[in-house]
Order: C-alpha cells, then structure tokens, then sequence
C-alpha cells in the first residue's frame, strides 16, 4: 500500500496544472502560479476523496437519553480538595492576606 502523504508525478501535475488554473483564473498576477500551489494541492485532495469529513466518528464517552456525554463516577475521585485550599491538609491559604497582621496572626496560630 502507497503512503497517501507521497504524491507520485501524476498527482504533482494535476496539482501543477490546477495551480496553473488558479493563476490564468486570477488575471495572472506577479507571484506567479507557484504561488497557487498549496491551495491546488489542498482542492485536488479534496476532488480525490469527496466523503473523507463525512465519516462519522464513534463518541469519545457515552452519551446519554438526551444526547449530553456521560463521564465514569471513577473521573470524580482524583479531583482533590475544591475548597480553597492549596493542598490536601488544608493547612495553606490560596489566596495571599489582606494584612501583615492577618498574616503574622494565623502563622502564629500554626
């Protein structure tokens, strides 16, 4: 089986002479039909496989009765503390004090 990245001579001078197409298309301006390559390339690869964005694509997790996904129970286990903590132990604030005195009171408290 031929790797489909390749492109063998003839797919080069579609690409070329569609390329070519674009640029007479355009009033042949001064960059030239090379220019016009990539977007070539991009439109015969298109016309070589029409269907290739209408597979339809298995969903990543279950859906449920109303279409809405539906994540494990298991997902939920390793989200850690959502109070405002910084870590599992509660024994650091998120946010900074609103004081040096607020501060050097709850250090103390430690």
């Amino acid at each position: 089986m031929s790797n489909p990245l390749e492109q063998s001579p003839q797919q080069n001078a579609r690409i070329l002479a569609k390329a070519h197409e674009m640029w007479e298309r355009d009033g042949k301006p001064a960059c030239g039909p090379e220019a016009y390559k990539e977007k070539a390339a991009d439109l015969i690869g298109m016309e070589s496989a029409p269907a290739a964005g209408q597979i339809p694509v298995k969903p990543f997790s279950p859906v449920g009765p109303e279409g809405e996904p539906v994540e494990e129970a298991w997902l939920e286990e390793n989200l850690g503390n959502p109070g405002g903590s910084m870590n599992e132990l509660d024994d650091k604030r998120e946010v900074p004090f609103a004081t040096r005195r607020q501060e050097s009171e709850a250090l103390k408290k430690d």
